[in-house]
């Protein structure tokens, strides 16, 4: 260690690897003594699985209600309907059976119902600063996807009207547990899977180049890393190994627990406003712009970068090179024009690009909206 340094840590309590929903969920609903638990899923997990059947059943009388009707990017009007039904119920505890979206969803619905919220206005005035309510609902996660949401103490929700994401951050915002069953993670679409992955893949990269990132988050970031190569492929040729899920999930997890500390960067903020404006999956965002972003970091990041590609073993690659062939072998999205982004949306998209706080954060300075339009322009 060359420098002193303060790790910052918010209050998750346990985190559950491999084991069976049911007796893992049990185990917390007891330990922590809720009566009403309100549940936030997504209208497939609930319509087209047995997932939903399989908790409510388990939590008995203690399942007061399940909403379905999160839409993704946690789009804040849905968010709120969220937050009516949970103030409505009396709900002790949420918890949050899905992806992303679902999970940051209930995590703003955990600040409205701590801030007294009454409209959606009151929510957004909740974004964009550091909320000091020590008297949350706490959530628990159960997610299917790989995006690492469940794994901070902040949220993102898309404000429709404007095209905008907004961040909430609150300590106890951070799940008290989450719970990662492979069984439910073989449930979700195999695109979405994957796509998902790959944003947990760029929060390994970005955060591991990340101007912030301490050495703590460092061993964190490419152990994900080789975790995410290694599991990804063998997912990919055997759908039904559990083993290799589960080395998925916990890839997303040190991923997003670590970078969420260390920071970001120009493909983390470029794929906010592809999703916020565009509606691009943000997994999709990640496929697409985490190589580019790379390369053009190159010129200042090259030494860190062959860390990065060591530890997708892939020595005699670039970083950029092993991301792009990862993508590849997975079939996964490589070209914004293949999502339906039009050349002429570029500019427009690098303006904005240009000035956003994360996009700004980037290792190697973006000084003009022309370096995010050459990034841009490769991914095209």
């Amino acid at each position: 260690m060359t420098h002193a340094f303060t790790l910052n840590t918010f209050p998750l309590q346990r985190v559950h690897f491999g084991k069976c929903v049911r007796e893992a969920l049990n185990a917390e609903i007891d330990q922590i003594g809720a009566r009403r638990v309100f549940i936030a899923t997504s209208k497939t997990l609930r319509n087209e699985t047995s997932a939903l059947s399989l908790i409510a059943s388990t939590l008995g009388n203690k399942c007061i209600a399940i909403f379905d009707s999160i839409i993704e990017h946690s789009t804040l009007d849905s968010a709120f309907q969220a937050l009516l039904a949970a103030k409505s119920t009396r709900a002790d505890l949420l918890v949050g059976v899905g992806g992303g979206s679902i999970v940051d969803a209930l995590k703003i619905v955990q600040l409205g119902l701590a801030e007294k919220t009454h409209t959606i206005d009151d929510l957004l005035s909740l974004s964009h600063s550091r909320s000091t309510s020590e008297h949350l609902i706490r959530q628990i996660a159960i997610p299917t996807t790989l995006s690492g949401a469940e794994a901070t103490a902040a949220a993102s929700g898309t404000d429709s009207s404007r095209g905008v994401k907004l961040g909430f951050i609150n300590p106890n915002l951070a799940p008290c547990a989450i719970i990662y069953d492979p069984a439910l993670g073989a449930l979700t679409p195999e695109w979405l899977w994957r796509s998902s992955a790959i944003c947990g893949l760029d929060h390994c990269c970005e955060g591991f180049l990340a101007r912030n990132c301490s050495p703590i988050a460092e061993a964190g970031l490419l152990h994900g890393l080789r975790l995410f190569a290694s599991s990804l492929r063998r997912t990919k040729l055997v759908p039904g190994d559990p083993f290799a899920r589960a080395e998925s999930q916990m890839a997303s997890y040190v991923a997003s627990a670590n970078a969420f500390k260390a920071g970001f960067g120009a493909s983390h903020g470029i794929g906010y406003i592809l999703g916020a404006r565009y509606g691009l999956h943000h997994g999709d965002a990640s496929c697409i712009m985490l190589p580019h972003v790379l390369k053009w970091n190159e010129k200042e990041t090259h030494i860190r970068q062959r860390q990065l590609s060591i530890a997708m073993n892939r020595p005699l690659m670039s970083a950029s090179e092993a991301v792009s062939e990862l993508v590849s072998d997975l079939e996964l999205p490589s070209r914004l024009r293949d999502k339906g982004i039009t050349h002429p949306q570029l500019t427009t998209i690098a303006k904005e690009a240009a000035t956003h706080p994360v996009v700004l954060t980037n290792p190697r300075p973006i000084q003009s909206y022309e370096d995010v339009l050459q990034i841009l322009e490769a991914a095209w």
